[in-house]
């Protein structure tokens, strides 16, 4: 009797060494490709505190200004030399000159990654559903790795602004196809530690960018230094596998089984004798497959909610490490280590108590850390150490470590939602959701300049919306892979297979 590819995988190795192996270069390429672009604009487009030049007749005001001292806008009504920045670093706030009735370019700066990566999720999606997960994870990465590069160099804002942009397209393109390419690559078993582990070297990367941030305080020196060494990795093109699910649903069982042989080589596991099972060569899906049954349009509904939330609470929390208090290098260097140790109790949790229990758990929690930064904000005076370490601990704390469980949980979730043939429309839908949100993340926390309280409030409530509507969702926990999909006669119900036999299911029970 043929084997689904879950069966196949079982028995040359669900989580073999081949897949350890593509896990550890995936790693790899998200510490350059992802982790450093993403999260460089924390440092190129932070404002320094500015003070008035010495022995000025009109700027007499003692010690340095920032964001929450109450003359931060005296400077708007003085002549441009009677203040400088403090010398402490350099960044686009300083390069062009982006403070008052200019302030909110500071913010565009950081934003347009994300509108990048909006539209990168979006066309890319469909790109890697039609061509594989391969050529879109390669030719995206090259594009962000020059980009990133040419970033260092601009000559004017809108340059800058645009680069990150196109960044950030590179990004949306590349992320999503790696992801679904080790997924897909994994059996059912180890389908949530795969996918909680490749996100390991992103918060690695940042830990490590707090400390060359620290050490390079020139912006464009450092935008060198991130850039330069994510070219190489598009080597990684000549020995990384196409998916082998794609080659399936494309009907190209030839080139799967090579895949699935040079796994089961490696792995040192016997080659089955049974036949892999042919997929029917189906339609390529696209959006409208995500709306053709009542059950999928609230599955996609609530994923891209969701997603919204968790972009929006995640890279919030991260890009407000500047403006919590304290040390701006130690506070984003804690936040990316407390992501770093969520991981395993994320993978532990899906496995343990399944994919919805452990992302409502992360929602709710999220949530409270942000109300218990709300509460400890409307008390703080800016003089009690005690106030400014609470502060830290339920926000840059409690709350990124349970809105990892939720961002990173939903990428396992929404991959088990979605079936094979419209999975990249779904994922690249559902992230680009994550974008708006991401994107969004930005300006709320600009929103403190306009009310202290704002930035954590929106965060915590809409985390604890997502984390009520996301109940309603199914549980995936050791479910077969969807596949395909076949529509009636009428076209108006669409089938989910997933292409297993009942001695299959029982097995996995």
């Amino acid at each position: 009797m043929a084997l689904t590819t879950d069966e196949y995988l079982e028995k040359i190795g669900s989580f073999g060494r081949y897949q350890i192996l593509l896990l550890v270069f995936l790693n790899g390429l998200i510490f350059f490709w992802f982790g450093w672009p993403v999260m460089i604009p924390v440092f190129i487009t932070a404002e320094p505190p500015w003070r008035c030049v010495a022995n000025s007749s009109v700027c007499q005001l003692n010690g340095t200004m920032n964001s929450r001292h109450p003359d931060y806008k005296f400077r708007c009504n003085i002549s441009r030399d009677q203040w400088e920045f403090v010398d402490d670093f350099t960044s686009v706030v300083t390069e062009f000159d982006l403070v008052c009735e200019r302030g909110l370019y500071g913010t565009i700066g950081s934003s347009m990654i994300f509108v990048g990566f909006f539209f990168g999720g979006i066309v890319v999606g469909p790109f890697s559903d039609k061509f594989g997960r391969k050529i879109t994870m390669y030719l995206s990465g090259l594009i962000l790795s020059v980009m990133s590069l040419l970033a260092a160099f601009p000559e004017a804002f809108w340059i800058f602004a645009l680069l990150r942009c196109l960044i950030g397209f590179g990004i949306g393109g590349y992320s999503i196809a790696a992801y679904v390419l080790l997924t897909e690559l994994v059996g059912i078993r180890h389908r949530s530690t795969a996918g909680c582990s490749i996100w390991y070297s992103f918060n690695l990367s940042n830990m490590a960018l707090a400390g060359l941030a620290y050490l390079v305080r020139d912006w464009r020196k450092l935008s060198i230094i991130m850039a330069a060494p994510a070219i190489p990795f598009v080597l990684g093109w000549f020995f990384t596998p196409e998916s082998v699910r794609w080659f399936l649903v494309k009907g190209k069982t030839e080139k799967a089984e090579q895949v699935l042989y040079k796994v089961a080589k490696f792995n040192k596991k016997p080659i089955p004798q049974e036949p892999l099972q042919d997929c029917e060569k189906q339609r390529l899906g696209d959006l409208r497959d995500l709306f053709k049954t009542r059950a999928m349009t609230h599955k996609t509904l609530i994923s891209w909610y969701c997603w919204f939330v968790n972009g929006m609470v995640y890279y919030g929390v991260s890009y407000s490490s500047p403006f919590v208090g304290g040390n701006v290098y130690l506070n984003f260097f804690i936040t990316s280590t407390v992501a770093l140790v969520a991981y395993p109790a994320l993978a532990w949790g899906c496995n343990r108590f399944g994919r919805k229990k452990t992302i409502c758990c992360g929602l709710f929690f999220s949530a409270l850390g942000s109300f218990g930064s709300v509460v400890l904000t409307l008390y703080d005076d800016g003089e009690s150490k005690g106030i400014l370490a609470g502060k830290i601990i339920f926000s840059l704390c409690i709350a990124k470590f349970f809105i990892v469980f939720a961002f990173d949980g939903f990428y396992v979730y929404s991959a088990e939602l979605f079936p094979t043939v419209f999975r990249n429309v779904g994922m690249g839908t559902s992230t680009s959701a994550a974008r708006v949100g991401s994107f969004l993340s930005t300006y709320i926390v600009y929103s403190q300049r306009v009310h202290k309280l704002l930035p954590f409030g929106i965060m915590g409530l809409n985390a604890l919306i997502a984390g009520i509507l996301c109940m309603t969702l199914p549980e995936t926990r050791d479910q077969p892979t969807m596949e395909v999909m076949e529509t009636t006669e009428e076209g108006q119900k669409m089938e989910l297979l997933a292409h297993d036999d009942e001695k299959g299911k029982k097995n996995r029970q």
